[in-house]
């Protein structure tokens, strides 16, 4: 029976006309928004039993009383509306509620007629089957619904920041998009009350907006999870969403609800298109990701073309399932998440494999490599210490043995045996200091310890021509040095006195061997009459061209300083770290 105001408190006493449930009113009074009563009677045996109740849905709000008794009443009977269409109600009804004979159930539905405004089925039975049927319909109309908004927000929590971690791999990002925008679409199915706004129209518009945001980033999802980009497709789709947006804040109030029917069938379409294109996709495309994902994205289209035949009223029914397929969508992607999870780690696991055998082969061949380098390294240093010992023998023995040779072919006459004696004496001396400097097995020797027979021979030798040689030493008694390089010294140091000895003319040459931090320092000074040191360019400088090319040798600094009554010949060469 239809009530004459939003406020009526009581059905009229007549015009009663019998309904068949579930009843939705908008066939019969369309355009009808306010109050209708429903009345239902049924006989009870004399004898009075508990029996259970079940009211499975009304739409929107309502009020309930059992003969003149109420028994249920939602908070707000005009708009804003309560929002119990999706809510289950169940009584245990025991005397004196029930009584003997005929008993009345008066339901007082406030509902708009542009949301199937009416009321659902009503059972009468034993409180065990009455609470069983309860706890289904309420598992299907809340607790399911909860679950898919639940999973809903755990997959856009996980995918978006799986995708701040992979902002390259933006079909996460789309996802997590997708989720945010069909959580906040699944609420009208658990919500109350159309709060913040004032009117239930308001709410399904900012509802369906949601639901068309939602079809262009399904759209682009799907895109971007087979890899590819349609930019017209997209920016069509977009545009159409934005348009659908607009007229729908825009639209006048009379006009809003046709306008909300037009673009939730849009919306659900244009779902169900992604749907099947992507199955179509994955059919033809093997290698596609979107394989993995097309079965349950078939469940999603099955349940999108359910609920959209549940909103045009070809099915008579109230009850939705998208919202609760919801989680079989996010369960192929954590399936799909996985798979690829699995392929990646094994493409890891032989990579590693591979890489192992490549490292080991590596380091074989490096192994080789610095063998054949160790054994290249010594057969050089045994040559080059042959060639230096080569060159020593041909600069030092060499030259004397062929100026002896050359003055006994020219004046042999002349010759007598304390000239051949010296001559002798200077060979063994020369090749007593190559032996000095290259005879350990290791190479190397303490400087100290090869300095000492040179000092004795020299010192012998410039004294005997009149000239007092002084030395000074320090710092070198634990100095090594290669056989190359003590060689060098050596002969660097000989020739120093053996210029000092044929061209100074002095009377006191000063020695001085000085190892000072990691320089070693050798000086030779005399008193004689000097010479212009830009003459070592000259043919006449044969002598000191000898000491810069050993000094070049030595990697040495070479210092000449020269002037009448006093000449110094300084090197000082850098030491490698000494023990």
């Amino acid at each position: 029976m239809r009530a004459t105001g939003w406020h009526d408190t009581a059905p009229p006493a007549e015009g009663w006309t019998p309904v068949t449930l579930p009843d939705s009113w908008a066939g019969r009074w369309p355009g009808f928004d306010g109050v209708v009563w429903y009345r239902l009677t049924w006989d009870q045996p004399g004898q009075v039993r508990e029996a259970g109740l079940l009211l499975h849905y009304l739409n929107m709000a309502g009020e309930v009383s059992l003969n003149g008794t109420p028994i249920s009443r939602d908070d707000s009977l005009v708009e804003p509306l309560t929002r119990a269409w999706n809510t289950p109600r169940y009584w245990l009804l025991a005397p004196p509620l029930l009584r003997p004979g005929t008993n009345t159930l008066l339901v007082r539905v406030s509902g708009l007629f542009a949301y199937q405004a009416g009321l659902g089925p009503v059972s009468l039975g034993t409180p065990a089957a009455m609470q069983a049927d309860f706890e289904r319909e309420r598992l299907i109309r809340r607790d399911l619904q909860v679950l898919g908004l639940a999973v809903s927000a755990a997959a856009s929590a996980f995918f978006a920041a799986l995708w701040l971690l992979r902002r390259r791999e933006t079909a996460y990002g789309w996802f997590a998009l997708m989720s945010v925008l069909w959580l906040l679409f699944g609420y009208n199915q658990i919500a109350t009350s159309p709060w913040p706004f004032a009117s239930n129209h308001s709410w399904q518009a900012l509802n369906v907006s949601l639901l068309l945001v939602f079809g262009v980033s399904y759209v682009v999802f799907a895109l971007r999870f087979c890899g590819r980009r349609m930019p017209r497709l997209e920016a069509a789709a977009l545009l159409l969403a934005m348009a659908g947006v607009l007229d729908l804040w825009l639209a006048p109030g009379a006009d809003l609800i046709a306008h909300r029917a037009v673009w939730t069938l849009v919306g659900g379409l244009t779902v169900i298109a992604v749907n099947g294109t992507s199955i179509v996709h994955a059919l033809r495309h093997r290698d596609s990701p979107m394989r993995s994902l097309a079965p349950f994205m078939a469940v999603s289209a099955l349940t999108d073309a359910h609920d959209l035949l549940v909103f045009t009223q070809i099915i008579d029914s109230n009850t939705y399932y998208t919202t609760m397929s919801s989680y079989i969508l996010l369960l192929g992607m954590a399936l799909t998440l996985a798979a690829q999870f699995v392929k990646s780690l094994k493409r890891i696991e032989n990579f590693n494999t591979e890489l192992i055998e490549e490292v080991n082969a590596a380091k074989a061949d490096l192994a080789a490599t610095l063998a054949q380098r160790h054994a290249l390294e010594l057969t050089h240093a045994r040559i080059g210490e042959r060639v230096n010992l080569v060159s020593d023998l041909h600069d030092g023995l060499g030259g004397m043995l062929v100026g002896s040779i050359a003055k006994l072919e020219r004046t042999p006459e002349n010759l007598g045996a304390p000239e051949l004696l010296a001559m002798l004496k200077h060979l063994r001396d020369d090749l007593r200091l190559i032996i000095d400097a290259t005879g350990r097995d290791d190479g190397a020797r303490a400087l100290g310890e090869l300095l000492a027979p040179m000092r004795y021979r020299s010192a012998q030798l410039l004294e005997a021509n009149g000239i007092d040689c002084r030395w000074s030493v320090s710092n070198i008694e634990t100095l090594e040095l290669p056989a190359s390089q003590s060689l060098d010294l050596m002969r660097f140091l000989q020739e120093a006195l053996t210029n000092v000895l044929k061209h100074s003319a002095s009377r006191r040459v000063d020695v001085t061997v000085a190892r000072a931090g990691a320089e070693l320092r050798l000086s030779v000074r005399d008193d004689g009459r000097g010479f212009a040191v830009e003459s070592i360019d000259k043919a006449t400088g044969a002598g000191l061209r000898s000491l810069q090319a050993r000094a070049r040798r030595l990697g040495a600094q070479l210092q000449l300083q020269s002037r009448p009554g006093e000449t110094q010949v300084l090197l000082r060469m850098p030491l490698a770290a000494q023990p």
